[in-house]
């Protein structure tokens, strides 16, 4: 991957995360990396190819991490406890989930990025139903289902109330109860 277009990608994902993927046009990303438009256009024709780039790598460096949690932490809670600590950060930094920001922009996505997104969420609750299959869940995909759900609510809320706890109260107790 040229360095360009990865300059391109790294700041349409951090403009997504912290102001949606309508909140910024090519011309904001020419001018922050200080290229021309039409170099944005020779990387990516349209904006919806551009998602498209986004949604799939986040996806691949998703399942990277997971592999990564599964081999550095022993416990399932440990685990978890880890994927809640990352978003936690990000909330720090101003941003938020990438695909759940997408996500809420849904009418205005292709369905080619609608498509990718629905993979990484079905990923995303793979991986957690893996978790709570090891804690002894009675329905791991149940458990993983409403841990994903309450993660891009208490964001959503952490984000506008400007409280990162938030995060962790909504969902400590599906890792310590």
């Amino acid at each position: 991957m040229s360095d360009t277009r990865t300059r391109i990608l790294d700041l349409a994902n951090q403009l997504t995360q912290s102001r949606g993927f309508n909140g910024f046009s090519y011309l904001d990303l020419a001018a922050e990396i200080g290229i021309k438009n039409s170099s944005i256009h020779y990387h990516f024709k349209a904006k919806s190819d551009l998602a498209l780039a986004m949604v799939e790598q986040h996806r691949k460096t998703t399942a990277d991490s997971f592999a990564q949690l599964d081999h550095q932490f022993a416990r399932p809670q440990d685990r978890l406890t880890a994927v809640i600590q990352h978003f936690q950060a990000d909330l720090r930094d101003g941003k938020i989930c990438l695909c759940g920001m997408m996500a809420a922009e849904f009418q205005s996505i292709s369905v080619d990025v609608r498509r990718e997104l629905a993979l990484y969420f079905r990923g995303f609750q793979d991986w957690l139903s893996k978790q709570f299959s090891e804690l002894g869940h009675q329905n791991p995909p149940r458990a993983a289902l409403q841990f994903l759900s309450a993660l891009e609510g208490s964001l959503l809320l952490a984000r506008l109330q400007g409280d990162v706890t938030i995060v962790s109260q909504a969902l400590d107790g599906f890792v310590n109860g």
